[in-house]
């Protein structure tokens, strides 16, 4: 393929993406509003679903926040009964935030409305087309994997 080729499919590629993306984000917003959430509280519901329970301090440095700013938004989270505190069973000055079931509920939720949407756009598909898609969606998947893990190799901070 030729080098102008290979720009206009490229730069094909990035307007379907950068339009589906807003598109997604947009229907997910509108839903996401409903939850009642601020940002940096939905940001901390999403960090604990992923890793798990953490200290405070933890949370602060994996969103690059305050200790002060982090500690507001989740005494708001443990107001609103999505997480909880907990003392660590080998030093109880430990405390750890973790998701409560209605935390887990509440993130479940908002996963569902992006969810929900693409379930919209599938079922106005034919069955090739969804085939077409997810080949290369997969496609896709490998080389952000791909990515992650040369990027993973190469930084010295992540051992």
């Amino acid at each position: 393929m030729n080098d102008t080729n290979n720009q206009e499919l490229t730069d094909r590629f990035l307007e379907v993406a950068e339009f589906l993306n807003r598109q997604t984000h947009l229907h997910r917003l509108d839903a996401w509003e409903d939850l009642g959430l601020t940002i940096p509280q939905l940001r901390t519901l999403v960090l604990l679903e992923r890793v798990g329970p953490m200290r405070m301090g933890s949370i602060s440095t994996h969103l690059g926040r305050a200790l002060s700013a982090t500690t507001t938004v989740v005494d708001r989270l443990v107001e609103k009964e999505l997480v909880g505190r907990v003392s660590y069973p080998d030093d109880r000055r430990v405390v750890l935030c973790e998701l409560t079931d209605e935390g887990r509920a509440t993130i479940d939720q908002f996963w569902r409305i992006g969810a929900d949407r693409i379930q919209q756009i599938v079922d106005m598909l034919e069955q090739e087309q969804v085939e077409a898609v997810v080949r290369g969606l997969e496609t896709i998947l490998w080389a952000v994997q791909q990515i992650d893990t040369d990027q993973a190799e190469s930084d010295p901070t992540e051992e």
